[in-house]
This record gives C-alpha cells, sequence and structure tokens, in this order.
C-alpha cells in the first residue's frame, strides 16, 4: 500500500531532466528542485541527458548547463530539444557564460548560476503552466 501511495505521488510531480556536470552542484539543484515540488531526473553529461530525456516522455523540463561534456554542448543541447521536444519548458544555465555566449534557441531560458536558486523553481513553474 505504502509504495502504491508513493508511486502515485511521484506521477503527480511535474518531472525535469537536469543535466549537470559537477556532481556537488547537481545534487544541490536535485534537491532544490525536489523541495519546489519536482521529480528530478539526472545527467552528467548531453549524450546521457539525451538517453534520459528519451526514457522520460512525461517530462515536463529541461535543465542544462551551458558548458558540458559530451557530443553536444549545453546550447546545441538545448537547440535539438526545442525542435524536438517543443513542449518542454528548457532552462539554460551557466555560471562562466553568458546568454550572448552562444545560440540560446528561441522560448527558451538562460540563467546566470549565482541566481539560479533564487529563480530556477519560479522560471519552471511559469513555463510549464
Amino acid at each position: 500500500m505504502t509504495a502504491t501511495k508513493k508511486a502515485t505521488t511521484v506521477e503527480t510531480r511535474p518531472v525535469i531532466v537536469l543535466l549537470e556536470e559537477e556532481e556537488h552542484e547537481r545534487v544541490v539543484l536535485i534537491d532544490h528542485l525536489e523541495q519546489a515540488g519536482f521529480a528530478v531526473a539526472e545527467a552528467d553529461d548531453s549524450d546521457r541527458a539525451l538517453a534520459v530525456l528519451a526514457a522520460t516522455p512525461g517530462a515536463k523540463g529541461f535543465v542544462t548547463d551551458a558548458h558540458v561534456p559530451g557530443r553536444l554542448d549545453g546550447f546545441e543541447l538545448a537547440g535539438r530539444i526545442r525542435r524536438e521536444r517543443p513542449e518542454l519548458a528548457i532552462v539554460l544555465m551557466s555560471g562562466h557564460s553568458d546568454h550572448t555566449s552562444g545560440p540560446v534557441p528561441e522560448g527558451v531560458v538562460f540563467i546566470s548560476k549565482p541566481n539560479i536558486l533564487e529563480s530556477l523553481a519560479t522560471t519552471l513553474r511559469r513555463m510549464i503552466g
């Protein structure tokens, strides 16, 4: 009975796929998003993020660092996902770049990492609706 209740609770929370290569930062962001009422599926490089996203068709959002390991950087990945899954809320974040450092696709929100905890959950809620 407890497992069923827990599964139902998880199913009702919007799922966010998070790509952050730095483990410490990823853990902080996961905790932040979960406390804000989201479920999180995580990845540490762009190749894994694409696999996680493919395995999570019900995801409502995607959050990526701008500079990540893998075949695509965060800017390219955000553009690809925007084309393939235009319904997703997509947030691009960076502590080393700004919105002019790469092509931020239309409909993607860029947040500087120093401000990420202050605005990430609110931004995602607004974008998801």
